[in-house]
């Protein structure tokens, strides 16, 4: 009868527990250890791993599974390992094991973990998820400028030159009567600064949308660029949206609301962010929470298929929806 096996993880290297009988192996250098917890399998590991090709291994590791699965093992996953559990527990059994003593295991793990942390860093500066959430915070910036400047502009027109209102409603348009005309120059630098941040807003909003249209075209189609930047902004990148339940995507942006329901045992919120569409806000008060389940759903659905599949079905997406809403709005007459 074949004895269990049991494959423990740390910093420095593996251990494979057959029965009570243990194997260690010891990673060769820092790289090797990164390979290896970035999700590949290096070769020295593959040759060590084997011997044991075709049989049933425990891991604690999801990602580990799947490398395993590759090398022709069958692993199986147990959160936590009882094996990892035990030797966590005796860190000098462990350190016995792989042949090493505390002073060197110290510096290997330290070693490994600011690797490992380089690493990812890298990685994120190179996604584009990272570039939309810097373009959709300079987008949010220069919008609060933009209300401070039109602000100051209708506060100096009411005062000085109310005539300009009575002539239009469109700040732009005043800004650019004032900014030529024979005004004060304080308040002619204001109009100038207006418009000035209002182009780059537009320019802003358009790189949004190529980031957008670049690496979630489905959920752009869906929500539109601004708002589906937004809610990747939020969860830090399309993956970890994807990665969210339809429920949770719903109320984003609305935690406070949602612990401050919980606290006091209120009503939890029926959106977030996404109510800033004018599917959710432009609907009857009665269906909002209908609605806002809807538009979320397809959000889900659209980021993981941008995420893993990258086919397109956003005209799909949007079409359902908005069948969706009519039949919703024709409900409640």
């Amino acid at each position: 009868m074949e004895k269990s096996l049991s494959l423990v993880e740390t910093a420095a290297g593996l251990i494979v527990f057959e029965g009570d009988e243990a194997k260690p192996y010891l990673f060769k250098n820092v790289d090797e250890a990164v390979k290896h917890y970035s999700g590949a399998i290096p070769q020295g590991v593959a040759s060590f791993l084997q011997g044991w090709r075709g049989r049933s291994i425990m891991v604690e590791r999801r990602s580990l599974a799947e490398a395993l699965t590759r090398l022709g093992l069958k692993p199986v996953v147990q959160e936590p390992l009882e094996k990892a559990v035990e030797l966590r527990a005796d860190v000098e059994e462990a350190l016995k094991l792989l042949g090493l003593n505390m002073d060197e295991y110290r510096v290997f793990t330290i070693s490994v973990a600011a690797k490992l942390a380089q690493t990812r860093v890298e990685e994120l500066a190179k996604s584009s998820d990272l570039d939309i959430a810097i373009a959709m915070q300079a987008y949010d910036e220069l919008v609060k400028m933009l209300n401070i400047l039109q602000d100051r502009i209708l506060i100096w027109v009411k005062e000085r030159e109310p005539r300009l209102l009575e002539e239009s409603k469109d700040v732009e348009k005043i800004a650019r009567r004032i900014a030529s005309s024979n005004t004060p120059m304080y308040v002619k630098k204001i109009a100038e600064l207006y418009l000035e941040t209002e182009d780059c807003r537009g320019v802003v909003e358009k790189h949004i949308g190529m980031l957008m249209d670049e690496t979630a075209p489905n959920l752009s189609t869906v929500i539109g660029p601004l708002l589906g930047a937004r809610l990747i902004s939020k969860t830090g990148s399309i993956s970890k949206l994807a990665s969210l339940p339809a429920s949770t995507i719903q109320i984003l942006g609305a935690e406070k609301a949602l612990f401050r329901a919980l606290r006091k045992r209120g009503r939890p919120p029926k959106h977030g962010i996404i109510f800033q569409h004018p599917f959710v806000h432009m609907s009857p008060k009665k269906i909002r929470g209908k609605v806002a389940r809807l538009l979320a759903s397809r959000i889900a659905i659209a980021a993981r298929v941008d995420c893993f599949s990258g086919r397109f079905i956003g005209d799909e997406l949007k079409k359902d929806i908005e069948n969706r809403l009519k039949a919703l709005k024709e409900s409640v007459g």
